[in-house]
């Protein structure tokens, strides 16, 4: 039997893939909360005030598959991310382009120490890519 496929029913298909593909990447990350200060580093906490979610790779969502990415950067006075950069990724090659993109949006408190505004160096997280939400 030939089962024809219609434009509705692929477009839903489509919005429902999109859709997943938001709702598990909401949940997609734990995080570090300190970073060091100086050239003693000096460590102190961060807080973040905005998280951009990772969009969860199609062809990693199509294959099932799950992992993580580790990511170092530095938080400037303002409190926005430097120079994020991959530290370790399981398994290779597949979320680190997610995570970075979603990281560079990422806002912090601005960080202070002892009421001065500082840079805050090697704040590492981990953005975890799980399909059970």
């Amino acid at each position: 039997m030939l089962i024809k496929k219609t434009n509705k029913s692929i477009g839903i298909r489509f919005l429902l893939v999109c859709f997943s593909a938001f709702f598990l990447s909401m949940s997609a990350f734990s995080v570090s909360n300190k970073g060091y200060v100086g050239d003693d580093e000096i460590e102190i906490s961060v807080e973040k005030i905005f998280n951009q979610g990772a969009n969860y790779p199609r062809k990693a969502l199509r294959k099932g598959q799950e992992g993580y990415v580790v990511i170092e950067f530095d938080i400037d006075t303002d409190g926005g991310v430097l120079d994020p950069y991959v530290i370790e990724s399981e398994p290779a090659g597949v979320f680190e382009r997610a995570a970075i993109k979603a990281v560079r949006k990422w806002l912090y408190q601005a960080p202070t120490y002892n009421g001065v505004s500082v840079k805050v160096n090697n704040v590492q997280v981990k953005v975890s890519f799980n399909l059970d939400g």
